[in-house]
């Protein structure tokens, strides 16, 4: 993995105050830039965050040549939209939760993704935790056609640092 996947974020969120140092931090990922409904706010928070380019729009975010994902912890409900015009820009995309208010609106962003064969996730870390595949296993061959629901809980150690499939998935479609 020599390449980094370079993130645009689409807000200057408080929540990206606590993502932001963690794509700092790992070995594949790095903040290009920022995008916000103000310019003066991004290139406040691009400086104070560490963080290259600052857009005033989220518009120009998504134009920038130079991302290979965004992260969008926009509020709730903006999610849906920016999230299409992610897909439509061509950009896998990382949406904060709940990624969308209801089932038709959900199934809209997961055309939009689909149709382009574009990487979609929501950010719930525990998916990609090294301890998740060993947990599904215990309880997939339980599974049968006949199982109409599950319910499973999970406690996870922070001491570990977690994996990140999508982030391996990035880099491999560059």
């Amino acid at each position: 993995m020599s390449k980094k996947i370079r993130w645009g974020i689409l807000s200057t969120a408080r929540i990206g105050r606590r993502v932001i140092p963690a794509i700092h931090a790992s070995r594949n990922g790095e903040v290009a830039a920022v995008g916000s409904r103000s310019l003066e706010r991004a290139e406040a928070w691009a400086a104070q965050q560490q963080i290259p380019r600052a857009y005033g729009s989220y518009e120009e975010l998504l134009a920038d040549g130079e991302i290979d994902a965004i992260y969008n912890p926009l509020p709730n409900s903006m999610h849906a939209e920016w999230s299409i015009k992610c897909a439509q820009a061509g950009i896998p995309t990382l949406s904060e939760k709940p990624f969308a208010s209801d089932a038709p609106e959900a199934q809209s962003i997961v055309d939009a993704f689909a149709e382009r064969n574009l990487p979609l996730a929501e950010a719930f870390m525990y998916r990609f935790h090294r301890s998740m595949p060993k947990s599904s296993r215990s309880w997939l061959p339980a599974a049968s056609a006949s199982c109409k629901s599950s319910t499973a809980a999970s406690l996870l150690p922070f001491r570990t640092k977690p994996t990140s499939g999508l982030a391996r998935h990035l880099l491999a479609a560059r």
